[in-house]
């Protein structure tokens, strides 16, 4: 900021007694802020400097510099003052604070920055349950010297102060929003925002109050943790107030929002402080107090045409905009004007360009200055942004599964989409070339409808599986059956699930049984059966065998091999075709008989060589459907 003559030679002066780290009179502002954290009784506390980056000076390795790589603050009972804590913050990270009148910033060496200061203090309930409550408090000492409204400012301290309740009333303390980088221009109207925001939604009430000035000095650079009674508050100079902190015909007020207000009518630097008092159900239960600087200067009376803010080459006042596609908002751009965008009535950081571009909510407007001299800034009219209504994008099908086959019908939003917005299908991430509000799918996967304005690019989409099941059965194209038996027909199924429901048909021969998947039929002529299977879904696979009917093999229960030319052979009737296998044994039960089939009946002989004895011979027949165990007589 702008340093007269004398300040110089003030500061030149304390530099010769003091040690460089001793100088505060870069921290133009700040407050604390204490916010609850994860573990029960543990506090996170945050100190929060504003700086005049001018007089900032970054540490060096031998010690010298004025920003403080830590900071002690110290926790106080209320209804005693009684000393409890202290804690120990450390510096975290700078953020720039932008001046939207960056000629007049460039003029005025305007160079703010704010700096964070973070750490954790354990707060036992035991400890800490005075229902009065507890204070927090950090003190440095000194102010800038070339402050206008307060006596010896260079001598004078700064706290910073805030109150919480005992630790059982969970509690976040008031969180005041960034300043934005203004200065008051003389004679005009000036206003700022200097609310809070509370995450607990406790009422806020909030005032301008009388800076503390604390018990540092010069000599006392720094607060401790002696008792305290109250701490002392700054000397008004002569004709100053708080109700008129900083003079004019409307004097620095504070409304119920935390608004400040002001119209000035004398140049300098005016330090004040603003509180805000914390109410839960009536009964106060927290206090923050902001100490701040504002500066006073004579700005030319030359002013740039208020800018108008734009869409697409036209003036806006509300705009519409999807997350998918940010807008872009725009004034009349020319190399002699400087910007500043602002959100809400906050600076936008980086903002400073003709054109920005939009991806939140919210209410915006763009300062306007001259690039090469200080004079008066002018506002936009204030520009809404606000999210478009969603598209509605909605995919009913009339089924979800389909089988081999078999089609599904998708349709968007019941059919009934407007012709402003366009279509489109994919499926499996794939575009598919339908643009109508119908599809009708045959092939499985997940299928995505994207419905979209591309004139504000907004869209909606909304994604449909549909799956296909494929059921397969199979069964032997023939299966044979001896006349008058029974033949079960196990059919292979897959994949197989115990909620399938299977039918055969026809029912002649059939085994009467309900929902079977194995079927026992005895028919009485050749039969084709066919069994259908069917899923919950409703998908269906046939399978179909020709089961024919073999006339009954008629086995001799004797023969004589004598060469008579009658019965001299192990004679089966009927066996065309059926005879798999044939096994005769003797009596000790040596094989002395096989054959595959038995197309050579047996002749009486061990392994077709040596007539064997007269006597009873076993056998096994084994067919497609039965194995036959026997004797045959063998007579001589």
């Amino acid at each position: 900021m702008t340093r007269y003559l004398y300040t110089i030679l003030t500061i030149l002066s304390m530099v010769a007694f003091l040690p460089l780290i001793g100088i505060a009179d870069h921290i133009v502002g700040g407050e604390l802020l204490m916010r609850p954290q994860g573990n029960p009784g543990i506090f996170e506390v945050t100190l929060i400097q504003f700086w005049d980056k001018n007089n900032l000076q970054e540490p060096t390795p031998d010690g010298n510099g004025n920003r403080d790589e830590f900071a002690e603050l110290f926790i106080y009972r209320k209804r005693d003052n009684q000393f409890k804590q202290q804690v120990r913050v450390r510096y975290i990270s700078t953020e720039i604070i932008p001046y939207q009148n960056k000629a007049c910033a460039n003029l005025r060496s305007l160079n703010t920055v704010i700096g964070t200061y973070k750490g954790n203090v354990t707060l036992s309930e035991q400890d800490y349950n005075d229902p009065d409550g507890y204070y927090i408090v950090w003190e440095r000492c000194c102010r800038n010297s070339d402050i206008n409204n307060i006596k010896l400012p260079g001598d004078m301290g700064m706290v910073f102060y805030l109150e919480f309740p005992p630790v059982t009333t969970k509690n976040d303390s008031p969180v005041f929003s960034s300043p934005n980088g203004q200065y008051i221009c003389s004679n005009r109207s000036f206003s700022m925002n200097m609310s809070a925001s509370d995450r607990d939604g406790d009422q806020l009430r909030y005032s301008l109050a009388t800076p503390f000035r604390g018990y540092t000095s010069p000599n006392l650079i720094n607060g401790n943790s002696a008792p305290k009674s109250g701490y002392p508050l700054v000397s008004w100079e002569n004709g100053i107030s708080l109700a008129n902190a900083i003079p004019g015909p409307n004097p620095l007020a504070i409304d119920n929002t935390g608004k400040l207000t002001v119209t000035a009518n004398k140049l300098g630097l005016y330090v004040f402080a603003i509180q805000v008092e914390e109410f839960r159900n009536g009964k106060k239960i927290g206090l923050v107090r902001r100490d701040f600087q504002l500066l006073v200067i004579d700005c030319n009376d030359d002013q740039p045409e208020q800018p108008v803010i734009m869409m697409n080459a036209t003036p806006v006042k509300e705009v519409l905009f999807c997350p998918e596609r940010p807008v872009t908002l725009e004034t009349e751009s020319s190399q002699d004007w400087a910007y500043q965008w602002q959100r809400n009535g906050l600076n936008i950081p980086g903002a400073v360009a003709a054109t920005i571009a939009v991806n939140d909510t919210g209410v915006y407007s763009v300062v306007k200055s001259y690039t090469k001299k200080c004079s008066r800034d002018t506002s936009s009219l204030m520009v809404t942004v606000a999210l478009a209504p969603p598209i509605e994008a909605t995919i009913t099908a009339d089924k979800r599964v389909i089988c081999e086959g078999d089609v599904a019908t998708l349709v968007a939003n019941g059919g009934t989409v407007p012709a402003d917005l366009v279509i489109s299908w994919n499926r499996d991430n794939n575009l598919l070339k339908e643009k109508q509000a119908t599809l009708e799918v045959k092939d499985q996967g997940s299928y995505l409808l994207k419905i979209s304005n591309e004139e504000t690019g907004c869209s909606g989409s909304d994604t449909l599986l549909v799956t296909k099941e494929t059921i397969s059965v199979s069964l032997p194209a023939r299966k044979g059956v001896i006349e008058g038996s029974k033949v079960t027909l196990s059919p292979v199924v897959s994949p197989l699930e115990p909620t399938y429901k299977y039918s055969w048909s026809p029912p002649d021969g059939l085994v009467p049984a309900n929902d079977v998947r194995d079927a026992i039929v005895g028919p009485l002529a050749d039969t084709r059966y066919t069994i259908t299977v069917e899923s919950v879904n409703g998908c269906q696979a046939q399978a179909s065998t020709d089961v024919f009917v073999i006339d009954k093999m008629h086995i001799p229960t004797s023969f004589t091999p004598n060469n008579d030319g009658h019965n001299d052979s192990f004679e089966i009737y009927n066996a065309k075709d059926q005879i798999l296998e044939m096994r005769i044994y003797n009596r000790w039960g040596e094989l002395i008989y096989a054959s595959k089939g038995y197309s050579v009946p047996w002749n009486g002989t061990y392994k077709n060589k040596t007539p064997v004895p007269a006597g009873n011979y076993p056998y096994v027949i084994k067919t497609a459907e039965q194995s036959l165990n026997g004797t045959i007589m063998l007579l001589k």
